[in-house]
Order: C-alpha cells, then structure tokens, then sequence
C-alpha cells in the first residue's frame, strides 16, 4: 500500500471511531426525574405542584418531606402522596386550603406549613422496605432562605421570594427539563408570568387549562350503599324508639397523662330494643366543637350503659366549662348535658333525676352513684335526699347517706324509755349538792331550833 492510501485509510477509520464513540452529553443536559416539584407557594394560600415527567403507576411510593431549616439534609418523609396513577404530564396539587386547582388532576391536603424565611423540600421514593427498615431515595429537591447581603442576591441554589416587589401573588416556577432552574412568577387565574431574577421584565407565561367547578378528584372505588345514596339518614330499626341519652361524662381522670384514654362519654338507651348508633354524632365543647361519627354497625344494647372513652373517640372533654351533645345522623340534636365549671379530679359529671351532679364514684357502664363530701351532719342528710336517684328506672343510690334517709320524711320519732336507776342515781347526786350547798343555813336553823326548844321548857 502506498503512502496516499495508508492516508485515506487512517481518516476513514477515525470517522468510524467517532461514529461509534457516544453522543456528548454535558452538564446542559439535565437529568430529567420521573416526578417533580413544577411550583411552590410559601405565603398566604401556600400549595405545592408536582408534576410527573414520566407515566408513574402508583404515586403512593413518592413521599414528600419538609424541614424548616435550609441546610437540612436527608429530611424524613412526612406526607405520602396519593394512591393513583399520573400519565406523563399530568400534575398534583397539594394545598393548605382552597387554592386554585387549574390543571391538576388529583387535589390533595398539605399536611405541613411552610415557613416564610427559610425551608426545604423534598421528593424521596420508597425503593425498598422490611420490617425493620425503609429505604428512600431523593427524586427532587428545593430550599429557600432569607438573603444575606444588603442588595437582596439570594444564596447560591436558594431562593427568596422577598426579594421580589411589585408581584401579587409570588410563586416559584421550575421546568424540570429546562436549564433556567427556579424563577419567580406572578401566578393568577391559572396562568404565571415569570421574570428573570430582580429584572421586573417578564420573559414567559405559562397557562394551564382551568378545571370545572367541582375540584379534581380520583374516584377509585364505591361501595354498593355508596352509590345508591350519598345523603344521611336515620336507622330504620330506630324508627319509633327513644333517642339515647348522655348520662354521665369524666373529663378529668385521677393521675396524669390518661386523658387522652381514659375520658370518656356515657350513653344510656332507655328502650327494650337494641339502638342502632350509625351514623350518629357525639359532640364536645362549648364554644369549639369536636364530633366523633359512630360507625357503621355501633349499637347499644336494650336498657343499658355504654361508655365510649377517648381512646375510641379521639374526643377530648374540656377541664372548664365543658359539655357534650348527641346528634342523629341528619344532624338534630337529641340530647345535651348541662354545662359544668371546673372538672374535679377524679369525679365524673353524672345525670340523676334530671339533674346533673358531681359524684366522688364513677360508673362507666353501670347506673349512676351519686356520692359527694358531707361537710356537716345537717348538710349531709340534705345531700342524700337530694342526690338519692333513678336514671330511667335504673337504680341509682345514694353511698355513704344517713340512715335516716331510708325511712319516710317527717314521720314522728320513737325515744326510748330512762332506766330506773339512771334516775334514782340523779337524784341522789342532786341531794347531796344541795346539803353541800345549803350547809351553813341548815346549821343556823338547826341551833334557833334548839334555843327555842331550851326557852320554851324553861318558861314551862
């Protein structure tokens, strides 16, 4: 082979080697994840948009964590996101309340709030899990913080809405396939006009289609009742019957630390059939209401107490001014108690006669004793002729009352008869007091007598 042709074949075999060497890629070209986060906003309505770059699945194995801190590394996983599938595209909106949804096609609630000055996000999927361990990885990330110098430039890889005037509602916008990273953009009525950093100059606007009225949601399955009727309604089997009653509270139990178990709310069915309680309401507080909905299958059994204690509730009875009512399921009031002052320790708040007492014995499940502290012997027998009771005829006594009380008011006392010689005893005592006493006038009386008796015979 000449020299001309070892030439031609050594650039030909350099061409091949470059076509066959990958295509370049450099730093210009980021790495696309499969979700997320497309906008973030801190203030006011505060919301976060995930976006999926990919067809996922189930979203349910992505996770969003939080820290109020902008340094923060390896944040713990906080919120799960929603159980359902997203086409490439497709976005999520997690809101504090009621932000507009435009394009999102699942809204979902925020569970953290998200501070103004300085925080973190970030987008972690479970890829592995045990019983003993769960592994994540970090699919996206952002963080802001407050500006460190006088002329407002944020933090390298931080941003700081702040920093921005004359916008209406600040949000952050990111394309994940862009290069661009985060801007600040005016968001309104679905649409976001963005400005490079500090320029006031709006270099695009991004529109997302607007849903209907009704939010989005993700309808993933309905149960038969479900389907045939979404409005409340009141057991056929307690047509006719009496409504329960609340009779008996203990919002402070003795000790500490068992409030949020051991407080609980006493029903009582007068009725010789068993109460349905599904879909039924008890309420707690005054002025701040909190319910608990029975569930689906809750009965009371025929004549009997039940009491629902914090546990299975979650209800928390306030330690003043507390009460509670009961409502059915189209939401009536049934029944409510009297509201008390300060709870005392240990006592339960108990219905008996129509009235509401205090009583040093609680009996959750059971009919109510009333029991109080006597302070005197004419104030107790009162007490017990007052707080001895019947709750819907079941019997309900009165502990520790005086006797007396079990017998008729106002009927004529029996006294029993002295002894004898009690009396001859008393008399003998009183006897010799009074010759002690007169000692010295009998002894005059007695000498008079005798002079007189002297005189008389002389002159006889």
């Amino acid at each position: 082979m000449n020299r001309a042709h070892r030439v031609v074949a050594g650039v030909a075999s350099l061409l091949l080697l470059c076509a066959l060497l990958p295509a370049n890629t450099t730093a210009d070209t980021p790495a696309v994840p499969i979700l997320s986060f497309r906008e973030v906003k801190i203030s006011g309505d505060e919301f976060i948009v995930v976006q999926a770059n990919q067809a996922i699945a189930d979203l349910s194995s992505f996770w969003l964590g939080y820290s109020s801190a902008d340094t923060a590394t390896n944040i713990v996983p906080t919120q799960q996101l929603p159980a359902i599938g997203l086409a490439k595209g497709q976005a999520v909106l997690l809101t504090s309340d009621a932000a507009q949804t435009c394009d999102a096609v699942y809204t979902s609630k925020l569970s953290v709030s998200l501070s103004d000055t300085k925080g973190a996000l970030q987008l972690r999927q479970l890829v592995n899990m045990d019983s003993n361990t769960s592994t994540f990885t970090t699919i996206d990330s952002v963080n802001w913080t407050k500006p460190s110098t006088t002329d407002k430039t944020p933090v390298t890889d931080n941003l700081d809405l702040r920093r921005e005037t004359g916008i209406t509602l600040p949000v952050w916008y990111h394309d994940a396939a862009s290069t661009s990273g985060w801007t600040v953009g005016n968001f309104a009525n679905c649409s976001l006009s963005v400005a490079a950093a500090g320029s006031g100059t709006v270099s695009q606007t991004y529109a997302w289609p607007a849903t209907s009225d009704e939010p989005p949601a993700v309808i993933l399955n309905l149960s038969a009742d479900d389907q045939a009727s979404d409005m409340p309604s009141i057991p056929a089997s307690d047509i006719g019957l009496m409504p329960p009653q609340i009779t008996e509270l203990l919002p402070n139990p003795t000790g500490t630390g068992t409030d949020g178990t051991d407080e609980f709310i006493e029903l009582y069915n007068p009725n010789p059939k068993p109460f349905d309680l599904s879909g039924f309401v008890l309420e707690t507080g005054s002025t701040t209401k909190h319910s608990y909905t029975f569930p689906a299958g809750t009965s009371l059994p025929p004549n009997s107490f039940v009491a629902f204690y914090s546990a299975e509730t979650g209800l928390s009875l306030s330690n003043t001014s507390g009460a509670s009512d009961l409502l059915d399921p189209l939401g009536a009031l049934l029944t409510q108690t009297n509201q008390y002052g300060v709870a005392k320790d240990g006592q339960s708040w108990s219905l008996a006669k129509g009235t509401w007492y205090w009583t040093l014995q609680p009996t959750p499940g059971k009919a109510n004793s009333i029991a109080q502290v006597n302070s005197t012997g004419a104030s107790s027998k009162a007490s017990a002729s007052k707080s001895s009771a019947q709750v819907k005829g079941a019997s309900t006594t009165t502990a520790g009352a005086a006797s007396s009380s079990a017998g008729t008011l106002g009927a004529t006392a029996q006294v029993s008869p002295v002894h004898p010689w009690t009396l001859a005893v008393v008399a003998v005592l009183a006897l010799a007091y009074g010759l002690y006493e007169y000692r010295l006038d009998m002894a005059n009386f007695f000498h008079r007598f005798k002079r007189h008796r002297a005189l008389s015979r002389a002159h006889g």
